[in-house]
């Protein structure tokens, strides 16, 4: 038995298909069983549940053999640290596993993790079911494309990255493994929203963005009409209405956009993906209609920086009038854009900042519907060259214990890196620029403020919007205080923190240090008994 655990990412009510845990599900051999613990569902003791479905199997025909975590940056990090303490506190011998977009970033500090024995970088899916053999003795952990270790000398060992399969290529999706009504929750597309993922990676290269850092300059779609039976099974069996896509770039062109409308069309299904603006702007018109028919309702465009020059020192490959085509094209259409901004250019951070708030103007002006997603630069890993010239891995913690401590958290999430050419007064800037904008335009994803909040706030922040005046908006920020229905929470990250004590107790556990030559101080792959895959 396997137990696959998703650790805890969000609050329960934006909780979601597990789909990553479920994709090393269905890859796994029919003869090797397995379950996913969510710790996104509501009430649930992530620790305890784990420690219960091992205790109970333990001494049967088929005892758990390992927990592998999935684990992204930011507040999945921050749940899964405490969690693998704990279960290698209580089951030392047990194999704690780790994939996900945070250890394919950073192993390093994964693999100076005591409590973490394995991590498969970059895609799982075959990766794991080679370790389960390794795992079972059978194989040598070297020859396992993607898998990183701790030797027995504490060096760390780092597999050649894996070549990865597109969609087509995996098992459809095991939804009959979970309950599918706990994740269908109402969105702004719809009152049973749901999530899919139909392709792996992206071809372009924006030298700040993690997706190309794990997959390469890479893209493997699944065809549209594999996509549309996977959907409409979730439509007929669930009455899903409405989906989210997790794809880094949809579109790959004016004839696959053309190809998922016509086999979108037929599931009456709201939908949001994400896009290139260079992309959509060599759609036809016929093609925008199209799509508009098979129900694209909303589409998010990184849009970054209102200035050539700086999309060209991103990579980016777009242009500020290619931006401000789509505007108009989505608004001639009736799809509502997102444009994401990265604010904090490492050379000029006050110039850029100034330039990219007056194109945003620009834009809302072209298309009023227009949603405004903001990010601060954070560097990330690249294979070759980053934004700005910027050493991403300078400074950054070795331990896991560091990297969930607030200002790392902050770091991962883009809402407050700690960077030197970023002043405090510069985020101010553009948080106090975002206040007044979604004061005076609200967003339609927003569920928590009050009607009435919405158009006091839109009255208030007029003639600011008006003037072109930012700083300091007090009587903004009270209303949004007081309109409030959840109030805003500035250690958000914290109401992930599992709340079980014994996964904050110290590690190593006191007074239970390993000795040379104990179970936990082996190397992962010398396992201090035979393990069982079947």
């Amino acid at each position: 038995m396997i137990l696959l655990v998703n650790p805890r990412a969000t609050k329960p009510t934006n909780r979601r298909f597990p789909l990553s845990v479920m994709a090393i599900g269905a890859a796994l051999p029919e003869h090797v069983t397995w379950e996913i613990v969510d710790g996104n569902l509501p009430g649930i003791d992530i620790l305890a549940e784990i420690a219960g479905r091992i205790d109970r199997r333990a001494g049967g025909p088929d005892p758990v053999t390992a927990v592998a975590l999935t684990v992204m940056p930011g507040p999945q990090l921050v749940s899964a640290v405490p969690l693998s303490k704990a279960l290698k506190r209580r089951y030392p011998d047990m194999p704690i596993v780790w994939g996900g977009n945070f250890g394919s970033l950073y192993p390093d500090p994964v693999l100076n993790a005591p409590y973490v024995d394995w991590l498969v970088r970059g895609q799982g899916e075959h990766a794991f079911v080679e370790l389960l053999e390794v795992l079972a003795g059978r194989r040598d952990p070297k020859t396992v494309a993607g898998l990183c270790f701790r030797q027995a000398d504490g060096s760390h060992w780092k597999a050649p990255e894996r070549t990865w399969l597109g969609p087509n290529e995996l098992p459809a999706p095991p939804y009959h493994r979970i309950d599918v009504e706990q994740y269908l929750h109402p969105t702004f597309l719809g009152r049973r929203s749901g999530v899919y993922q139909a392709s792996i990676g992206c071809p372009y290269g924006c030298n700040f963005c993690g997706v190309i850092s794990v997959f390469g300059r890479r893209e493997k779609v699944e065809t549209p009409a594999r996509a549309a039976e996977h959907l409409a099974y979730l439509v007929r069996e669930h009455g899903m209405d409405s989906v989210h896509f997790y794809d880094n770039n949809f579109f790959l062109n004016d004839q696959h956009a053309r190809a998922i409308a016509e086999a979108f069309k037929p599931l009456g299904i709201r939908w949001w993906c994400e896009a290139r603006v260079d992309a959509l702007e060599r759609f036809s018109d016929d093609t925008w209609r199209a799509l508009k028919a098979a129900g694209l309702t909303m589409v998010f465009c990184g849009a970054e920086s209102g200035s050539d020059e700086v999309l060209a020192k991103m990579n980016k490959g777009t242009t500020t009038d290619q931006i401000l085509l789509a505007a108009a094209k989505t608004r001639e259409h009736g799809i509502i854009p997102e444009f994401s901004f990265v604010f904090g250019d490492p050379d000029a951070p006050e110039s850029e900042i100034e330039n990219t708030l007056a194109f945003i103007r620009k834009l809302k002006a072209v298309n009023p519907d227009m949603e405004l997603i903001s990010y601060f630069y954070t560097p990330t890993p690249q294979r070759k060259g980053t934004y700005g010239d910027v050493d991403a891995l300078a400074g950054t913690p070795e331990t896991l214990e560091e990297w969930i401590e607030p200002r790392w958290v902050a770091w991962m999430t883009h809402e407050d890196p700690d960077l030197p050419w970023m002043a405090r007064r510069l985020k101010a800037r553009v948080d106090d620029f975002e206040l007044v904008l979604k004061s005076r335009f609200p967003s339609v994803h927003d569920k928590r403020t009050r009607p009435w909040g919405k158009l006091l706030g839109r009255l208030a922040a007029r003639r600011r919007w008006a003037r072109g005046d930012y700083d300091n908006p007090r009587l903004l920020r009270l209303i949004r205080r007081w309109a409030r229905i959840v109030p805003d929470d500035t250690q958000a990250y914290g109401h992930l923190r599992p709340e079980s004590q014994e996964t904050d107790a110290p590690w190593p556990p006191p007074g239970s240090a390993p000795g040379p030559g104990s179970a936990t101080d082996a190397a992962p792959h010398q396992a201090p008994s035979p393990l069982l895959v079947d």
